[in-house]
């Protein structure tokens, strides 16, 4: 029935809606995709004609991509404080993104914090994020970035990674994993994974706007069904305290959209 209500909808998207720079990322790319937040994150209407720019407009002021430029302004806000707790620590960092795609919001923390004392790996099963990403970094004169292709729920090779990182970020990548048992296990690799009194920043959905719909008109990265799962922050506290963790700290937008928690190994 969802199907038949949405059909106008998806093909407005796929005609006229194509002159939005915004909506033809997601058509191409995918909803998820690295490409398309990263252009959501940039906030800069585009398009083809004046109606393009209208609807791309439209498009980025949507209240969920709202939640989801918020969600990166408090995931920064949480990793520069890990950064300056370790600091505080006499620690040198080591600091591990375990799905990175290209990594934008790690590149700008480090340039705000600084990295002459941070050693960075961002890893992502697509290679052309981490050319990009990489890409990004040189542009950007860090030098401590490094860009390897890796499975977030290869257990093993987490677990192989040296030096042993003490900051680990997770963001957006549990939202698209149905399945608990799943996100439960990783989050006890990564316990694992981390150093003593590390830190884990991890961002969570636990609400959408228009989640039928936008499950009905657009795919996932892979041109899969769109598949979002929404948790909420009371529960990922409960399975962060499960997996060891103490959480320190959680950070929300104001319509409730996402959670960014701040948790510490102990």
């Amino acid at each position: 029935m969802n199907s038949i209500i949405y059909t106008p909808a998806r093909w407005f998207f796929r005609t006229i809606g194509r002159t939005s720079a915004g909506i033809r990322l997601c058509l191409d790319e995918g909803l998820t995709s690295g490409k398309t937040v990263d252009y959501v994150y940039k906030n800069q209407p585009q398009g083809s004609f004046v109606v393009g720019k209208i609807i791309d407009k439209q498009f980025l002021n949507h209240p969920g991509w709202e939640g989801v430029r918020q969600r990166r302004i408090n995931l920064e806000t949480l990793t520069a404080e890990a950064v300056a707790e370790l600091r505080e620590q006499k620690q040198n960092i080591s600091l591990l993104d375990i799905a990175s795609g290209p990594a934008a919001y790690i590149l700008s923390v480090l340039e705000k914090v600084g990295e002459n004392d941070i050693t960075t790996l961002c890893r992502d099963l697509e290679d052309r994020w981490l050319v990009e990403g990489a890409q990004s970094a040189q542009s950007k004169n860090l030098k401590h970035v490094r860009f390897e292709k890796g499975d977030a729920l290869n257990a093993e090779s987490l677990t192989a990674l040296t030096p042993k990182p003490n900051l680990i970020v997770a963001s957006g990548f549990y939202d698209w994993i149905v399945d608990d048992e799943i996100v439960k296990k990783s989050l006890s690799t990564i316990h694992k994974v981390l150093d003593e009194n590390g830190y884990f920043i991890m961002t969570n959905q636990t609400a959408h706007p228009n989640l039928d719909f936008v499950q009905q008109v657009f795919t996932d990265f892979n041109q899969q069904p769109l598949k979002m799962t929404m948790r909420s922050e009371e529960t990922i506290q409960q399975w962060l305290e499960g997996a060891g963790f103490k959480v320190n700290k959680t950070l929300k937008d104001s319509k409730g959209y996402y959670s960014v928690a701040k948790a510490q190994k102990k």
